[in-house]
């Protein structure tokens, strides 16, 4: 009994095997191709399956070429056993459809082949909803700017710059004010101002308490700044010898001789007597009344300032001490 049980299993193993193999061989050879999920919206993406069945003796290549998904946009690829998997995006609206989709192979001798399936479509839904006419369509809020974030501050740095602008020019205009206020200009003629300043020079008693080189070192300051403002060259700056290149009139190469002699007193230790520095005194008021009709005109009006003048006594002094 029991050796009969063990032939009628081998007799069903061997039918199920036959089978087998008869149903690997019948299997159909081709391509199907499918969609997941057969609907979708703009955005989304979708899976494209494609099943294969190859003949016997027949190979896919390393990278199978597919055909009919031209103009698609494929994000993701997947081969296996029988199976490939491509991820599309749907990025488009209206029809979605494939072409003929097509799966090259080599055969034994290197042929190569296709296999064909009937194209893919797929139901492109709308964004709005089922019913697209009746959405209300809101702003977008929060899109990032593409211009700079200085632009919106441009008006106030604009400002703050014209702010800078007027301080400055502000500044500049009341520094230039007491500057004006520092060199003050008098309103007397040079003559006048020159007649006084002798007068003035006359009365401190100098050269009577015998500070002779510190008077005329004053003296000869005057006449030379008097004759800067008469004639409009740095009189008051140049040595003798240039005033004697610069000057061209006849009257005022009359003051050149008691210029020269105030030199042989400030340098050269010339003692002049009382008399002789009163007749040069004399000789300078009858210069300045004599050219006193010129700067009356449209001469520039200069102050003869004797403030730089009383600082020189103590050189004055020590020259002095060193001829002592």
């Amino acid at each position: 009994m029991k050796g009969r049980w063990m032939v009628f299993f081998c007799i069903l193993l061997s039918f199920g095997v036959a089978r087998t193999a008869i149903g690997a061989d019948s299997a159909p050879v081709g391509l199907v191709a499918t969609l997941n999920p057969p609907s979708a919206k703009v955005g989304s993406a979708v899976l494209l399956t494609l099943n294969y069945h190859l003949p016997e003796d027949v190979r896919l290549s390393p990278d199978p070429q597919i055909k009919g998904l031209e103009g698609f946009t494929i994000v993701g690829r997947q081969t296996g056993p029988g199976q490939i998997r491509v991820t599309l995006l749907v990025d488009r609206i209206g029809q979605f459809k494939s072409g003929p989709l097509s799966l090259s192979y080599f055969d034994k001798e290197g042929k190569e082949g296709f296999l064909q399936t009937e194209p893919v479509k797929l139901i492109v839904l709308s964004n709005l909803g089922e019913k697209p006419e009746e959405a209300q369509l809101k702003p977008i809020y929060g899109i990032i700017p593409t211009t700079s974030g200085v632009i919106k501050y441009l008006p106030w740095v604009i400002l703050a710059l014209i702010a800078c602008a007027a301080g400055i020019g502000l500044f500049l205009w009341i520094r230039r004010r007491r500057n004006r206020r520092a060199f003050v200009i008098s309103q007397d003629p040079p003559h006048t101002l020159a007649k006084r300043e002798i007068d003035e020079l006359e009365s401190q008693g100098l050269f009577e308490k015998g500070y002779v080189k510190e008077f005329y070192f004053r003296f000869s300051e005057i006449m030379r700044r008097y004759l800067e403002s008469l004639r409009g060259f740095p009189a008051a700056e140049y040595t003798t010898q240039e005033i004697a290149l610069s000057i061209h009139k006849p009257q005022d190469r009359q003051l050149l001789p008691l210029l020269q002699r105030a030199d042989l007193v400030k340098f050269a230790d010339l003692a002049p007597t009382p008399v002789k520095k009163d007749d040069e005194v004399k000789e300078a008021l009858s210069y300045i009344r004599e050219t006193g009709a010129e700067s009356d005109g449209d001469l520039p009006v200069r102050s003869v300032s004797t403030k730089g003048l009383r600082s020189d006594r103590s050189l004055v002094e020590k020259s002095e001490e060193a001829g002592r």
